[in-house]
């Protein structure tokens, strides 16, 4: 990892990341350590996986724990928080990006399949971001003059954005996503909070790559920067995000789809 440049510093500061056992997730947890926050590496069920994640943030001299818990849950979502207090004293940047797809025509979409994306997606990243902003309006009395009042990101999609097939579940839940960074942005704004949104488009990643190996190739075909985009991709713009640069964009959506959403077409 490289040595942050001073005017990205996030030093002091302590970082959760849901979904960071792996990918894109681990990628946003690894690009705030090189900025000097101290991260919480959210999982369920992944251990040697969130594991490999810490290891790498203290190898390369920064701290972080991991942490697992079901955030479809409320209480695992606020034990969460509870947990990058009590490790590192306070809480600065929230990312919520654990989140699951479930591919099905409309009309074989089942309540369990719907409950299923919809406890995780939005129930999930709701609770954790409620969770998350308690804690920051709370520590903010102990910094009044510092105006980085807090960081709340969300792992949306493009596919919130343009209609695909066999993703009404999964897509609603990005779109509410997104409405969900505006209406707290606007509610959370006088504490100093910032609220956005990442509109994630085709990333290469295994999952993508088990269901069509030459997905890169494909997805490049239609992508007008003409490469499939990579977690790395995600975590810089994540970086911008959570940055005392952007402190005035908030209730913004952010597309990470190397201009996809312009145009539309899938391969």
């Amino acid at each position: 990892m490289s040595s942050p440049s001073p005017d990205s510093t996030l030093e002091g500061r302590v970082a959760i990341v849901t979904g960071a056992s792996h990918e894109i997730g681990a990628a946003m947890a690894g690009a705030l350590a090189a900025r000097g926050a101290a991260v919480v590496v959210a999982h369920h069920d992944a251990a040697e996986r969130a594991d490999a994640v810490v290891d790498r943030i203290r190898a390369a001299g920064r701290e972080a724990v991991a942490e697992n818990g079901d955030l479809s849950r409320v209480e695992d979502n606020r034990r969460l928080v509870a947990r990058a207090v009590g490790e590192f004293g306070r809480l600065d940047v929230f990312v919520a990006n654990a989140g699951l797809t479930r591919w099905s025509p409309f009309l074989d979409v089942d309540e369990e399949t719907w409950d299923v994306v919809t406890d995780l997606n939005l129930k999930g990243s709701f609770f954790g971001a409620q969770a998350a902003a308690r804690q920051m309006v709370a520590q903010r009395a102990d910094r009044p003059d510092d105006p980085y009042g807090g960081r709340i990101v969300f792992s949306s999609s493009v596919t919130g954005l343009l209609a695909l097939p066999g993703l009404s579940a999964y897509g609603t839940t990005k779109a509410g996503l997104m409405h969900m960074a505006s209406v707290l942005a606007l509610e959370l704004g006088p504490h100093g909070i910032t609220v956005n949104a990442l509109a994630i488009g085709a990333t290469l990643n295994e999952r993508n790559l088990a269901g069509d190996p030459d997905y890169a190739e494909h997805w490049a075909g239609v992508a007008p920067i003409r490469r499939v985009g990579t977690p790395q991709d995600v975590a810089a713009a994540l970086t911008y995000l959570v940055s005392e640069q952007a402190s005035a964009v908030t209730g913004h959506t952010l597309r990470v789809d190397g201009g996809w959403a312009v145009v539309g077409r899938v391969p």
